[in-house]
C-alpha cells in the first residue's frame, strides 16, 4: 500500500514550491502538510509588489492574525476511503501553483498590500 501511495503523491502533488510533506493516518488516510513561512512570503510579496519586505510583514501578520513571523502549517486530509482518481484530483488542485495550500493566503496579503 505504501508504494501506490508514495507514487500517487510524487505524480500528483507537484509544483509547490514550500516545504511539504505527507503523513499516513491510522484512518487509512494521508494528510499533506504545508509550511507556510511569513518571512518568505513577505519577501516574495515584496518583491512582487515593489514594498519594503517589513511593511509586507506587518501586514501579513494583521492579515493572518500571527503574532509573530514563525511558519505555521497547513494541513489538508484525503480520507482513506478516497478513490485513487479523488485522491489524485486532490492532490493536483492544491498543487497547482508554487504556493500550494497556501495560495488563497497570499491572494488575501497580495490585495492588503495593493490597498494599503
Amino acid at each position: 500500500m505504501a508504494d501506490p501511495m508514495i507514487a500517487l503523491i510524487r505524480e500528483n502533488f507537484t509544483g509547490v514550491e514550500a516545504r511539504w510533506w505527507w503523513e499516513r493516518r491510522m484512518s487509512g488516510g494521508i494528510e499533506i502538510c504545508q509550511e507556510l513561512d511569513p518571512e518568505a512570503m513577505s519577501r516574495e510579496v515584496a518583491a512582487k509588489s515593489g514594498r519594503e519586505s517589513s511593511e509586507v510583514r506587518r501586514i501579513i501578520e494583521k492579515e493572518l492574525g500571527l503574532e509573530d513571523s514563525e511558519p505555521v502549517v497547513f494541513t489538508f486530509e484525503i480520507a482513506g476511503d478516497a478513490t485513487t482518481e479523488e485522491a489524485a484530483r486532490m492532490l493536483r488542485e492544491r498543487s497547482s501553483a508554487p504556493e500550494g495550500i497556501a495560495l488563497s493566503l497570499y491572494r488575501q496579503v497580495e490585495e492588503a498590500v495593493k490597498a494599503s
